[in-house]
């Protein structure tokens, strides 16, 4: 690859490669990326990219020109690279996975950068697992010879769950590329049924939640107790408290660390003046439920104190930072493990997650019989169904029925 070993440390931002210019005006010619006809052949579908408006190879914008250029370069470095043309052959899934990663089109562009991460890891699992294997080859006595592999070795009923969702999704995308063998694969995969590991049944309640928030207080993390508080009182995620940390390009604003950019967060633009109502798009259903929830702080007066001791003169940008971080917002690494140390401060058991607060909330709620449409909206889910699965101490809850049929 002739740009495989160009410089990509900055010592030469005006390098562009790939760049082709049109038009017979010398100072309104037309800049493009052009894709040399070896990827295309190969399968990349990105022919041509405009690179900026029209002008002089010279002009003032030929260094944001270099950069995207080099950015789309890269791109089809990294496409190339998962192709890997020295042991993938066409027909085989390893040949599949590799469309399904990297081709302009596929469904795995369309999802959050965190759930595409998580596709990558599983996609990662099922090249080693049947990449080598030719696509026809994988009938139905193979898919179940391999799922009791799996359980031989002691892979949990969630792992194989997973595993087998993520050749779904592959091989529903080789049928829409009419690849008649993905196609037979996709419905086979359509009529099994694969167990679905048991939902968790431990959750904080809400004493423990706040001897969690005790400790950070005498940490000194005063923007993690609030945080924790927010996620516990509103049934929120972490990542639409805290944020999470996505790939970006060197254009993209805002807060970069590393080649990622923040967002999804509470930033102080969403707080109302007086701190009595946030507003916010709820990152995980903002497709399916696109309208911000208007969250009433009122009924909250610790958290609104707590939220005006961290609100600054200036307030805009993350609401919760990280001292550790030089006043960065948190990683998700840096969020659990936090919780890992206030839960150990506390004293409290190691199987009590940061990830089941909101579980704890949903349960908290369901044990005063809340209806169960008004615990749907609260913890911001499409379905009851979902918010069921979040709701732990299910034998309370049957007490509870028992308990109500007897004083009848």
């Amino acid at each position: 690859m002739p740009f495989k070993d160009a410089l990509w440390d900055g010592s030469d931002p005006l390098y562009a490669p790939c760049l082709s210019w049109s038009g017979r005006d010398p100072l309104a010619r037309q800049a493009r990326w052009k894709c040399p006809k070896k990827y295309l052949s190969a399968g990349y579908q990105v022919k041509s990219v405009k690179v900026g408006e029209s002008g002089h190879p010279d002009d003032e914008h030929q260094l944001d020109r270099a950069l995207r250029c080099r950015q789309l370069t890269q791109e089809l470095v990294r496409w190339w690279d998962s192709l890997d043309q020295a042991r993938i052959q066409i027909g085989t899934w390893h040949y599949l996975i590799a469309r399904y990663k990297s081709d302009e089109f596929s469904p795995i562009h369309e999802v959050k950068g965190n759930t595409k991460h998580g596709y990558l890891q599983q996609l990662a699992k099922l090249e080693t697992a049947i990449g080598h294997m030719r696509i026809e080859d994988l009938s139905y006595e193979q898919i179940k010879r391999t799922q009791k592999a799996m359980e031989d070795k002691g892979r949990s009923a969630s792992y194989v769950h997973r595993f087998f969702n993520t050749l779904r999704r592959v091989a529903r995308y080789g049928k829409a590329l009419q690849i008649r063998e993905a196609a037979a694969v996709a419905e086979t995969l359509g009529e099994m049924r694969f167990q679905v590991g048991a939902a968790r049944q431990v959750a904080p309640t809400r004493e423990q939640v706040y001897q969690i928030v005790a400790a950070a207080d005498a940490t000194g993390l005063p923007d993690f107790a609030v945080g924790i508080l927010i996620q516990f009182e509103f049934t929120l995620r972490a990542v639409d408290v805290r944020g999470q940390w996505l790939p970006t390009d060197e254009q993209e604003g805002g807060i970069i660390r590393n080649g990622k950019r923040w967002q999804d967060g509470l930033t102080w633009d969403m707080f109302d003046a007086d701190l009595t109502s946030f507003s916010k798009v709820i990152s995980n259903t903002a497709k399916s439920l696109s309208e911000p929830y208007l969250f009433d702080l009122t009924p909250l007066p610790e958290i609104q104190t707590r939220l005006r001791l961290l609100r600054p003169e200036n307030p805009v940008g993350p609401v919760i930072r990280s001292m550790r971080s030089g006043g960065l917002p948190y990683t998700p690494s840096g969020w659990s493990q936090a919780w890992a140390r206030m839960r150990k401060d506390a004293g409290l058991p190691e199987n009590i997650w940061m990830m089941d607060v909101r579980a704890g909330a949903v349960t908290e709620a369901k044990s005063l019989g809340v209806d169960p449409y008004a615990l749907r909206d609260a913890a911001q889910h499409a379905s009851v169904s979902t918010t069921n699965r979040y709701s732990r101490n299910r034998s309370e809850g049957a007490n509870q029925i028992v308990q109500l049929r007897r004083q009848k």
